[in-house]
C-alpha cells in the first residue's frame, strides 16, 4: 500500500495557477473542493502542526535538558497503520526521526515479510526524548508524553496500530502486563486495533523471539485484511 508524499497547500496553490492560466475566475465546483470536505483536511493539518510545535518546545520534564531534538515524524500523509516504538535511539535522537539506523532497517525487513513497508505506517514512539546514559524512561516522563501519542493517535485515527516493546502496554492497558502474556492478542484502543510484539532491538539480542514476532505479524496482517 503506497502513499504518495505530497505537501496539500502545494497542491493547491499550483492547482490554483493552472485555473488562472485558464481564465477561470470562479473556483470549479468539484466535490473535492466543497467546504464539508476540503476545510476539516486542512484543519487536521493545523491541528498537527500545532502539536508538532508543542512537542518542539517542550520542556514538561528533564529530558528537555539532555536531548538533542524531539523524536517525531513531521509529515502525515494519510496513513490508517501506525507503528509505535518505545523512545528513541541514538540514531532518532540524532536525526530527530523515529526509527532511524538499524532499527528502521530491521522493522522494516519484518513489515515487508507481511506484505507491508514502514512507509505505510505513521511512526510514532511513546516517549519523544532521548533518556540519558542508555537508561530507560521514568514514569513521569512516561505519564508526560503518553498525552502527545494520544493526540497523535486522536488527528491520525488509524484503523490498526502496531506496538512493539515493553512500554506500550504501560499506557494503553488499565493492568498493564508483561508483553510475553499478551503478544498477538487484538486489543481495541478507541477506534484502532492495536497489536502488541517485541521491539525489533528486543529480538537482536534474543533471536528466539523472532518466530513469536512473525506470529504475531501475522496476526496483524489478518486484522489489517478484515479492517
Amino acid at each position: 500500500m503506497d502513499h504518495e508524499k505530497i505537501n496539500p497547500l502545494y497542491e493547491i496553490k499550483k492547482y490554483f495557477q493552472y485555473l488562472s492560466v485558464l481564465d477561470y475566475t470562479l473556483l470549479p465546483r468539484h466535490r473535492e473542493f466543497l467546504l464539508d470536505s476540503f476545510v476539516p483536511f486542512l484543519e487536521k493539518g493545523k491541528d498537527f502542526d500545532t502539536l508538532l510545535e508543542e512537542i518542539s518546545r517542550c520542556s514538561k520534564c528533564s529530558l528537555s535538558r539532555t536531548r538533542k531534538q524531539p523524536v517525531i515524524e513531521k509529515e502525515f500523509h494519510s496513513q490508517k497503520l501506525m507503528v509505535i516504538g518505545e523512545f528513541p535511539s541514538r540514531d532518532d535522537d540524532f536525526y530527530g526521526h523515529p526509527f532511524s539506523g538499524s532499527t528502521g532497517e530491521m522493522l522494516q525487513k519484518m513489515l515487508l515479510s507481511i506484505g507491508l513497508k514502514l512507509k505505510d505506517f505513521y511512526p510514532s514512539l511513546v516517549v519523544k526524548c532521548k533518556p540519558p546514559a542508555g537508561r530507560l524512561p521514568e514514569e513521569e516522563e512516561l505519564n508526560t508524553c503518553k498525552n502527545y501519542l494520544f493526540r497523535e493517535i486522536t488527528l491520525i485515527k488509524p484503523k490498526m496500530i502496531l506496538a512493539l516493546g515493553n512500554l506500550p502496554p504501560k499506557i494503553f492497558l488499565n493492568k498493564p502486563e508483561p508483553i510475553s502474556t499478551i503478544r498477538g492478542r487484538p486489543f481495541k484502543f478507541r477506534e484502532s486495533v492495536i497489536i502488541f510484539t517485541y521491539h525489533p532491538n528486543y529480538m537482536l539480542k534474543n533471536p528466539a523471539v523472532k518466530r513469536l514476532i512473525w506470529e504475531d505479524l501475522k496476526t496483524f496482517r489478518k486484522y489489517y485484511e478484515s479492517t
